[in-house]
Parts: C-alpha cells; structure tokens; sequence
C-alpha cells in the first residue's frame, strides 16, 4: 500500500495553523445542524471555519430514532407551523439524498385505553395529511380491527378498535447524512477541521474579537480572528465556554432518549409501529437494516454528555411496552444486541414537563450579554437542520450586508445527484466491481459510491474483503482516510465505513481496518493498539450489560 501519510499530516497541519489569518464566522459544533450553518452561509459568501470536537456527526446526531419525520406528535400540542416546517424539510430531504433518505410505512393501532381517541386520531391524520399537500409520499388510510389484524397480526388484540397507516421517511446511516452536508460545506468553500475543541472566545469591548481552538490530536492551540462565533454544539452549548470569566444563563435542557437494536422476533410487523405507551409517551419499533429499532425513552439528564447509556429502568420500560403491544415477541434483555443513547437538545425549562417543552429551535443573540456577535442554537432536530441553517444564513446576510437569500432548497447533497436509484446501480456495476457489493454502496454512498467504486477496482489489494458479513473492501477503508478526513479508528468504523452499526458493532474487522489505517496515518504499534482501545472503550456504552 503507498502511505500517504506526509501528505495527510502536513495537510491537517498547514490547515490548522492556517485558521489564524481569520474568519468573518466561526460555528462550533460537526452535528447535522452546525453542518448546515457552515453549508447555508459558505453559498452565501461568508468566509467561514467549523470545529468539532469529535468527528463529524460524532453527537447526538448519531443517536436518534433515524427518521425523518414531519412531527406527527407536534400536532397534540397545536404547533402547525412547526409540522408544517419538518414536513417540508422531510420532502426536501427524500428528493436530495433518495439514497440515504426513504419511505417508512407506518401503523398506529387505536386502543380504547389509549389518551388520544380514535377520533381524534382521524382528525390528527387529515391534519397531517393537508399540512403534507406537497409530499411525494403516500397519504394515510384507516383500518376497521379485523383488516389491520390481518396486516399485523403481531398486535394485541385486547382493547384494540381500529388503526391507520401513514408515511414518514428514514435514514438508515445518519452518520453518511452528516458526512454529505459537511462535503457541500466544504464544496460552498466552508473550512471543516475535526478533533479541534474551541476553547475560549476574546472579547473587546462587548464584541467578540477571536476564538482559541485546540487541536485534540496534536495539542497544538492557536487564536483565530472572527467577527461572529455560532455555538451550534447541541445539548453541549452549556459546557463550551469556561465558566469562570464567560457567564451565561443555561440554555439546554436536554432529555435522554435510548433505542435497542433486536432482531426480528415473533410478531415483528411489517411496517413501522407508532403506539401509545402506559404512560402515553410515544413509542415505536422500526425496521432497520433486517433488524429493528425499538424505543425510546424521554429522560431529563444532567449527567456526561460523552458517555449517556441505557440504564436497567430504560431497557425494562422499552422491553415491557414492545411486549405489552405485540405479546407474542416475549423480549428479553438477552435478545438486545446493543443500545445506543442520545440527548435530545432542548431548551432548558425549569420544572416543566418533557412532552411540554418544545421541540422548536432558537436562535440566541447573545448581544444582550455583553458578547456582541455569539449566537446559540437552543434545541434543533435531525430533519430541519437545512432550516436552521438558512435561519443562521439570514441572520448573517443582514448583519454583513450581503443581501443574499439562501440556495440550499434547491440543491442536492453530493450523493443524491442521481435520476434513480436502478440507473446509479448500473452504473456502479459498470466498474466492474462484484455484484454482490453493488447494493450496500449505492445505498450508502449514492452518487459518491460510483468515484469509490473505481477507486476500489483500481488496484488488487483495494479489492480484498476484509469483513465477509459485511462486504467490506480493504478500498473503502483507504478511501475514508484518504478522501473522507477520517483520523482517528473510531471516525473509520463508526461514521464512515459503517461497520460499527453491524451487530458486532466492528469488532470482527477492527484489527484488518487498524492495520489500514496504520499504515496510511503512520501510527507505530502503541498508536495503533491505543487507537483500537480506545474505540473499544467507546462502544462499552453500546454494549448490553
């Protein structure tokens, strides 16, 4: 294999060192929503710099349910413009990314016990349906009892009257979804530097002057000159700025949210379920890479952010309320193969309940605090970040005078460029790369996967399989870390290659893919066991215990 590795450090060097010439806007935070602050206001002609603690996508924008969704449960608390925006969005996203972005199929079943009528649970669908009047997807339909039993039988069928049927969208790798909004960012002329902490701001005056960043990797720190700072670090925005000469008010509230990953189990639907649980909270199990999601919980949590992890409390609510309403699954603790844990960023609220705190977002201009020129983002979700970046975007225009209007609505992300999802599999297939692999990189890689494709079959070795379960090529390995900025074990497996969503969570490949990523960033043998320790002790808190 040649190494790259010169080239690779003294790049992430020159890049790092050369943030000192200045920004007019720096954003903090590699989640969905800083990502689509960086790609809005890059097109609308601002010099900007993103840092990331982590990786790209390394936050909560990870750990959702991965959908899509236009905010079904908005409606119960009458916020019609919010659903009307997240469907909007959802629309956007299905036409931009059809490789990573598609058509869930949904069943609600209507219970007598349940807190919402089936009335009004009717009305709740026209509703959703007319607010989705430019939706590409399918409309609802209702079940009597008898036709939704025989669509699932799986479901209990104590106290049960009727159901309906309804489409949002998923996203099978949220992870790759990050990754494309960064590479439209980067595309639009937008700085992205991962594994890089702000640690200060300077202040002159009441304005900010400058950001302190560090790099996490070299240790390295360095001052950058900036007119605006966008804390854009989701339920992290708290924790950003040292407390001793940077006061604030707190501003997340965020709630912890926990899937399980199981396999199918008896009377697993067909479609994705949406139920009411004991407590009426929303619950749902999804289908997900021949396997399903099932979840989740709405916690307040205060703890660390970094490590959040289903509790016993949490796998027994899922467990109990999945059984209670497809009886025959009989699902244990045993049958987890792993949990994952994200925290929701929501505005803090003190004493409120957590189905009344609002799942919009906000925008704080902290000019009011003596810090003219830092914003905050309190709150955000997966499916609007393309909003919330336009929302950034406008203020920005107005405040560098630019008098721009944002483009992103009418563009598509870099994998999503394709007339159809048959023509993009032909024409991977035409690099000659084995049919059996066709499928999963056209599904994760979109447009993108045809460029990989031939870099794979370019040389032997690239064509070598490494994960025999998986698919995986020793070529998408180089490929994440020599096109995709991938530095550290943890960005390969996790968020690029995918393996770490696979039911060994990427152990089986772990030490091929270190010996690959040794080679091509010059790690010695401690670097790389060090690497690989330290991506086992990430996925401890995936891990069923």
């Amino acid at each position: 294999m040649e190494r790259n590795t010169f080239d690779l450090s003294l790049k992430r060097k020159q890049r790092f060192n050369d943030t000192q010439q200045g920004y007019d806007v720096v954003i903090v935070g590699g989640g969905v929503n800083g990502l689509g602050t960086a790609w809005d206001s890059a097109l609308r002609g601002m010099k900007v710099l993103l840092v990331e603690k982590g990786d790209i996508g390394s936050g909560t924008s990870s750990w959702s349910s991965r959908m899509i969704h236009g905010g079904l449960k908005y409606l119960e608390k009458y916020d019609i413009p919010l659903v009307r925006e997240s469907l909007r969005e959802r629309e956007w996203l299905v036409k931009s990314a059809p490789h990573l972005v598609r058509e869930l199929r949904f069943i609600i079943p209507f219970y007598k016990q349940n807190q919402n009528s089936p009335f009004i649970l009717r009305l709740g669908m026209i509703a959703y349906d007319i607010l989705s009047f430019d939706k590409s997807l399918k409309s609802f339909d209702f079940f009597s009892k008898k036709k939704i039993l025989e669509k699932e039988p799986g479901l209990n069928p104590d106290q049960l009257t009727g159901g309906c049927a309804y489409s949002d969208a998923q996203v099978n790798y949220s992870e790759r979804l990050c990754y494309e909004i960064a590479l439209s960012a980067r595309q639009a002329g937008a700085e992205i530097l991962t594994h890089v902490k702000a640690t200060d701001l300077e202040v002159k005056q009441g304005k900010i002057k400058a950001i302190k960043i560090r790099d996490e990797i070299s240790g390295e720190e360095v001052r950058v000159p900036t007119q605006v700072i966008i804390n854009n670090a989701g339920p992290w925005i708290d924790e950003v700025w040292p407390k001793d000469h940077i006061s604030l008010p707190r501003m997340n509230g965020g709630t912890k949210g926990t899937h399980l990953v199981v396999n199918s189990f008896p009377g697993a639907p067909t479609d994705a379920f949406y139920y009411e649980s004991d407590d009426a909270r929303p619950m749902m199990v999804i289908p997900w890479k021949n396997r399903y999601l099932i979840g989740s919980t709405d916690i307040p949590f205060t703890g660390n952010l970094d490590t959040a992890s289903a509790t016993q409390d949490e796998y027994d609510y899922i467990l109990h309320e999945t059984n209670k309403v497809l009886p025959e699954a009989h699902l244990t603790k045993n049958d987890v193969i792993y949990a994952y844990t994200g925290v929701r960023p929501l505005p803090y609220s003190e004493g409120a309940k957590v189905s009344d705190i609002t799942r919009r977002h906000k925008i704080v201009d902290h000019k009011q605090n003596q810090l003219d020129g830092l914003y905050t983002l309190v709150g955000g979700k997966l499916t609007t970040f393309r909003q919330v970046g336009e929302d950034f975007g406008n203020i920005l225009s107005e405040r560098f005078h630019k008098n721009t209007k944002s483009r992103t609505r009418k563009m598509k992300l870099p994998g999503g460029s394709i007339s159809s999802m048959y023509e993009l599999k032909k024409e991977i297939e035409n690099t000659g790369i084995p049919d059996s692999l066709v499928n999963r990189i056209a599904d994760q890689y979109g447009k993108l996967g045809i460029k990989l494709a031939e870099f794979i079959m370019e040389k032997p070795e690239r064509q070598e399989i490494i994960d025999e379960s998986f698919g995986l090529t020793h070529g998408e390995v180089e490929w994440a870390v020599t096109n995709e900025e991938a530095y550290r074990l943890s960005d390969v497996v996790a968020r690029r290659i995918m393996t770490g969503l696979e039911d060994d969570l990427g152990l089986n490949s772990l030490e091929a893919v270190s010996v690959i990523c040794a080679n091509l960033l010059n790690w010695d043998e401690n670097r790389r066991q060090e690497e690989i320790n330290s991506y086992k002790n990430y996925i401890k808190r995936l891990q069923v215990k």
